[in-house]
């Protein structure tokens, strides 16, 4: 069985760490094309988020021997350096493929701006980048780190070369969260009351190992019968939710997730007056139309490619003639919508805080993901066939070099309309902010009410 059936949820992050496992699995490969395999690997998120497993399973599925440095028991700078000398020189012999794994890293190194706190800040940094450097001589180690708080790590140690590859584990969002509680739940012989899909709705903001607590707490409290009702799953969800368990996060990180997700919903709702939840989600556009074109503009369909009948997959507008994917029916102008939303959030953070914090990988991905969706139905002027892979990088240098440019433009397009909404509404940003900070997520009939109080949304 494979270890990624451990990781339910997180998809695209899903898709990254397979692409590494490729590399790491045919590495001679690779090796005899002249490409170099990646030397630092880094899994960054809040914590419970699941980074420690993400490296569990590379180091399984790639079958590399795992050393450990531990610093449970070691006070000053010299113990902690010995160790990480150590574990780099155990990685090292016998030439067999092993990964050096180095965990909550950004607790023992200074931050961003290398403002020494301690000089064993500066002496472990220091010992730690020699060994790193020191890698391109070793062939057979690969260093895999993790950290809660990646944008306050050193530049020294984050740029390419020191850590090639960089994933992104952020609290789930609401597929994400329902794939982890069926996981739970379906591991029990307990009854729920409430199916996962409802109590993915009540759980907004909570991390994977809070989730395994919420499931282990309700199967506590089951009956003789193992059933558990929705009073107990509700009395739990508010339980966890004051012990404030997901984690102990910084003022500053929830104004980002707060900005950036109030900068994507005033956008998605000037558009559409679709059902939404807003929340302080990742990768949300706060509207569950724009989100469902999101969604399905990522995931391929699961039919063959030999049996796979176009016609019965796509549908034509009978104004337009336009193709319209089966699973979501909607327009060219739904599909710029929700690129100008995911957008929608940089734009606001760069108004607000004069500066874009979050990493931008995964949401230029998915807007890349919508407009090849887009290319095939035939939105763009050019169409890339249904039973071709549902990520550009296997079509050929033709069309990849067409789409790449339409990409291009229609996200800068997008990005200056983006700009232009969060700006008209910047006021009503800044009256929202304290109140989503507060209330983590607000149901669509009470900000409506908002809404109507602060003047609504500018279009």
């Amino acid at each position: 069985m494979s270890k990624f059936q451990k990781i339910a949820g997180y998809e695209k992050q899903k898709e990254a760490l397979a692409a590494l496992v490729e590399v790491f699995k045919h590495r001679k490969k690779y090796e005899l094309k002249g490409a170099t395999l990646p030397r630092g690997i880094i899994f960054y998120g809040p914590p419970g988020t699941g980074k420690t497993l993400f490296a569990e399973v590379l180091a399984a599925e790639c079958s590399l021997r795992k050393v450990h440095i531990s610093l449970s028991d070691s006070a000053s700078e010299n113990s902690i350096c010995r160790k990480i000398r150590k574990a780099f020189l155990q990685g090292a012999r016998g030439g067999h493929p092993t990964m050096i794994f180095f965990d909550e890293l950004d607790k023992l190194l200074p931050n961003e701006r290398e403002e020494y706190y301690t000089d064993r800040s500066k002496t472990i940094l220091a010992q730690l980048l020699t060994l790193i450097d020191g890698m391109e001589k070793v062939n057979n180690i690969v260093f895999v780190a993790t950290c809660n708080d990646y944008d306050d790590l050193p530049e020294t140690i984050t740029r390419a070369g020191r850590f090639d590859k960089k994933i992104g584990l952020g609290l789930p969002d609401a597929s994400s969260r329902e794939a982890i509680l069926h996981m739970y739940i379906n591991a029990s012989p307990a009854h729920f009351e409430m199916p996962a899909e409802a109590i993915t709705k009540l759980t907004g903001g909570f991390s994977p190992a809070a989730l395994k607590t919420l499931v282990n707490e309700c199967i506590l409290c089951s009956d003789d019968h193992n059933f558990v009702s929705e009073a107990k799953i509700r009395e739990k969800i508010l339980e966890i939710k004051e012990q404030d368990i997901p984690s102990a996060r910084s003022e500053q990180s929830y104004a980002v997730d707060a900005v950036r997700n109030l900068g994507a919903f005033v956008i998605a709702r000037a558009y559409s007056g679709s059902d939404y939840v807003l929340s302080m989600e990742n990768g949300s556009a706060c509207n569950d139309f724009l989100n469902a074109i999101i969604e399905n503009a990522y995931y391929a369909e699961d039919e063959d490619e030999d049996d796979y009948d176009y016609d019965t997959h796509c549908e034509c507008d009978e104004e337009d003639d336009v193709p319209r994917a089966k699973y979501t029916v909607c327009s060219k102008n739904d599909c710029l919508a929700a690129i100008t939303a995911l957008l929608g959030g940089f734009a606001a953070e760069e108004l607000i805080f004069e500066k874009i914090y979050d990493n931008l990988y995964y949401t230029l991905r998915a807007a890349d993901n919508v407009i090849l969706k887009m290319s095939k139905c035939g939105m763009l002027g050019f169409c890339a066939a249904f039973n071709d892979s549902w990520t550009y990088y296997y079509y050929s240098d033709s069309f990849r070099e067409r789409f790449c440019k339409t990409a291009i433009q229609l996200k800068e397009e997008c990005y200056e309309k983006a700009k232009a909404q969060v700006k008209k509404n910047e006021s009503l940003i800044r009256a929202l902010l304290p109140v989503l900070i507060q209330r983590k997520s607000i149901e669509k009939e009470e900000c409506e009410v908002l809404l109507a109080e602060l003047g609504g949304i500018v279009s």
